[in-house]
C-alpha cells in the first residue's frame, strides 16, 4: 500500500493564491498530518450487546435441539416442526437461524416417521440457506434412501459427498441392505470398508447377524460372531439379543442358557432385554414354568422388571389358564418394582371373563382401585361381558348409567347382543334407543347383531329397515352377509330383489358375488353366461341365475362390463 507521503505527492498542485503574503504562503505552513483511519467497530457497550445476542441465540440452539430430540423420541414429529419453525422466525428477526444439528434433528424425525419428501425437502432447503452438512447430515439421508430401497441413491450419496464417509454411513447402508434380504451386497459394503481402511464396529456386523438368524442361518451367524472375537470386534447384548431370539424360535433353549452362562466370561453382560426375549420365546412354546423361573434368575442378576416383561408373563399364564398364578403375580408386583398397570389388569380380568368368574373380576377391579390405577373402557367392558355371562345382565345396564363410566359403542354392543340373546328384545330396544340419546354411532357390529336377532325372531321387514339404515355408514358386507343367509334359510329369496331395487344401494360385483355364492350353497340355483354383446362402446356380459326353490322360480340377471 502506498505510504501517506506518496498518497500525498500524487494529489493535484493547488493553484497560487491571490495575495503572496508569508502568512498565507503553504510553503511557510508545515504539512497537516495523514488522516487516521476510519474505525468502523461498534463502541464497548454495543459490543457487549452483540456479544449477549450471540450467547442467547446460541443457547436458543441448544434448547431448541434438546426439545426436539425429545420430541422426536416420543414420536411427535409435528411437535418437532413446531420448534424448529420458532428457531426459523427466531433467525428471521435477527436471531440465530437453525444449525446443522437442528436440521439433523428434524431431517432424522421425518425420516424414522416415514416422511420422506418431507426431509429431502428440508435438507434442500438447508442447503439453500447455506447451512453446511456434517457427515450426520449425509447417515441420515443414507439410511432414508436405504429404508426406500434406494440403494443406487445412497451409494452414490457415499461416493459424491464432500466428506469422506464414516464407519455410520456404511453400516447404515449395511443395515439396509441386511432388512431388504441384500446380505451378499451388504457383504461387498464391507468389503469396500476394509479396503478404505474404515474399521468396521460391532454396529457394522450385527445387522448381517441378524440377516442370517432371519433366514434360520444360525450356524453362519455363530461362526461370524466368533469371527467377529477373532478380529477384535466382540459381539455386544445386541447382538447376542438377535441370536437368543433366533434360538427361541428354534427352541433351542439348551443353546440359549450356554450362551447365558458363557457371558460370566465373555465381554457381554444379559440385559432385561435379554430376558424378555428369553421368557417370551419360552412362553410361546408353553414353557410357563421355565419362564417363571428365569424371572427369578433375572431379578438375582440385580435387573428390573419392566412393564413389557410383566406382560410377558401375564399373556403365558392366562393362556394357560394358571389364574392364580396371574393374580399372584400382580400382587407381587410392588414387591418386584415394576408397575403393574391397567394393560396388565385388564390382561387377567379378559381371561378370567372367558372362564365365567365375574367375581374374581370384581375382586381385581377393587385392588386396582385401591392401588391407584384407573380403569378404563375396556376394563369396564370386560366387566360388563362378565357380568353377562354370569347372568347379571340388569346389574351389568344399571353400571352404565353410573357416573363416571365411560360407555360406548362395544359396551352397548355387548348389552344388546346379550338381551337379544336371551329374548329381551323390549330391553335390546331400549338400548338402542338409548345410544342415540347420548349421540353414541352405531357401528359395524352393532348393525350385524340387530339383523341377525330380528331375522332369528322372523321379523325380516324390521331386519331389512335397519340393514337399509347402515347404508348411510357404507355398505358392511358382514351385515349384508347376515340378511342374505337368513333370507335364503327362511326361504325368502325373492326379498332381495326388494333390497337390490333400492336407489341407495348401488350393488356392484362383490355384491352380486356374495348373492350368488349364498344361493348356491343352499341349493337355489345354476349359473349360465349369455352371449356378449357391445353395448355403449363395452364389452357387456351377463351372467343369469336360475333360481329354482319351494317359493318358487325364475331368473336374476346380473350384468358384469367390461373394458372397450
Amino acid at each position: 500500500m502506498a505510504s501517506s507521503a506518496a498518497a500525498a505527492a500524487l494529489l493535484p498542485i493547488p493553484s497560487s493564491p491571490s495575495c503572496s503574503s508569508s502568512e498565507d504562503s503553504d510553503e511557510a505552513k508545515p504539512l497537516p498530518p495523514p488522516p487516521a483511519p476510519e474505525d468502523h467497530s461498534p463502541p464497548p457497550q454495543q459490543q457487549q450487546q452483540q456479544e449477549r445476542r450471540r450467547r442467547r441465540g446460541w443457547q436458543m440452539e441448544r434448547d431448541c435441539n434438546v426439545a426436539m430430540r425429545d420430541l422426536a423420541l416420543a414420536g411427535d414429529v409435528d411437535g418437532v416442526f413446531a420448534v424448529f419453525d420458532e428457531l426459523k422466525r427466531a433467525g428471521a428477526d435477527g436471531g440465530a437461524p437453525p444449525n446443522v444439528l437442528c436440521c439433523n434433528t428434524l431431517v432424522n424425525a421425518l425420516a424414522e416417521a416415514g416422511r420422506a419428501g418431507e426431509a429431502l425437502k428440508v435438507f434442500e432447503e438447508m442447503l439453500a440457506s447455506g447451512v453446511a452438512p456434517n457427515a450426520s447430515s449425509y447417515n441420515i439421508l443414507i439410511k432414508l434412501h436405504a429404508r426406500q430401497l434406494q440403494f443406487d441413491l445412497a451409494w452414490e450419496l457415499i461416493h459424491k459427498s464432500d466428506l469422506e464417509p464414516d464407519v455410520g454411513a456404511y453400516s447404515t447402508l449395511i443395515t439396509g441392505l441386511c432388512r431388504a434380504g441384500k446380505v451378499v451386497e451388504a457383504w461387498g459394503v464391507l468389503d469396500w470398508m476394509l479396503e478404505k481402511n474404515c474399521r468396521p464396529m460391532v454396529h457394522t456386523y450385527t445387522p448381517i447377524v441378524q440377516a442370517y438368524c432371519s433366514d434360520g442361518r444360525i450356524e453362519e451367524a455363530k461362526l461370524l460372531m466368533a469371527e467377529m472375537e477373532h478380529v477384535g470386534c466382540l459381539p455386544n447384548a445386541v447382538t447376542y439379543n438377535v441370536l437368543i431370539r433366533a434360538l427361541c424360535d428354534d427352541g433351542r433353549f439348551d443353546e440359549v442358557d450356554q450362551v447365558l452362562v458363557e457371558s460370566r466370561t465373555k465381554d457381554w453382560k444379559p440385559t432385561t432385554v435379554t430376558y424378555n426375549i428369553y421368557m417370551n420365546g419360552l412362553c410361546r412354546k408353553g414353557k410357563a414354568k421355565e419362564a417363571l423361573e428365569q424371572l427369578d434368575v433375572m431379578l438375582g442378576e440385580g435387573l428390573d422388571p419392566t412393564a413389557y416383561t410383566l406382560s410377558i408373563l401375564l399373556n403365558c399364564l392366562c393362556h394357560d389358564s394358571r389364574l392364580l398364578d396371574a393374580i399372584y403375580l400382580l400382587q407381587r408386583s410392588t414387591e418386584l418394582k415394576w408397575y403393574a398397570g391397567v394393560v396388565a389388569y385388564n390382561t387377567v380380568m379378559s381371561r378370567l371373563c372367558e372362564m365365567g368368574k365375574w367375581m374374581a373380576i370384581l375382586k381385581l377391579l377393587t385392588d386396582m382401585i385401591k392401588k391407584g390405577i384407573e380403569p378404563n373402557t375396556r376394563t369396564f367392558n370386560i366387566l360388563i361381558r362378565s357380568l353377562c355371562v354370569g347372568r347379571k345382565s340388569s346389574l351389568a345396564k344399571s353400571l352404565i348409567h353410573s357416573q363416571g363410566f365411560p360407555a360406548n359403542v362395544v359396551t352397548y354392543n355387548i348389552l344388546i347382543h346379550w338381551f337379544y340373546y336371551r329374548g329381551k328384545l323390549t330391553e335390546a330396544n331400549r338400548l338402542i334407543s338409548l345410544m342415540e340419546e347420548k349421540n353414541i354411532a352405531r357401528d359395524e357390529v352393532t348393525y350385524t347383531i340387530i339383523v341377525a336377532a330380528l331375522c332369528r325372531e322372523g321379523k325380516f321387514d324390521a331386519a331389512t329397515g335397519f340393514f337399509l339404515q347402515s347404508l348411510k355408514s357404507g355398505l358392511s358386507m358382514d351385515v349384508l352377509t347376515v340378511l342374505l343367509s337368513r333370507l335364503v334359510h327362511a326361504d325368502k329369496i325373492w326379498e332381495i330383489n326388494r333390497i337390490f331395487d333400492r336407489k341407495d344401494l348401488a350393488p356392484d360385483h362383490h355384491v352380486f358375488d356374495l348373492t350368488i355364492r349364498t344361493f348356491c350353497r343352499a341349493g337355489y340355483c345354476c349359473l349360465r353366461w349369455d352371449a356378449p354383446r357391445i353395448h355403449e362402446g363395452n364389452l357387456e356380459m351377463q351372467q343369469t341365475v336360475e333360481l329354482d326353490g319351494e317359493s318358487g322360480s325364475g331368473q336374476l340377471a346380473v350384468a358384469t362390463i367390461g373394458g372397450p
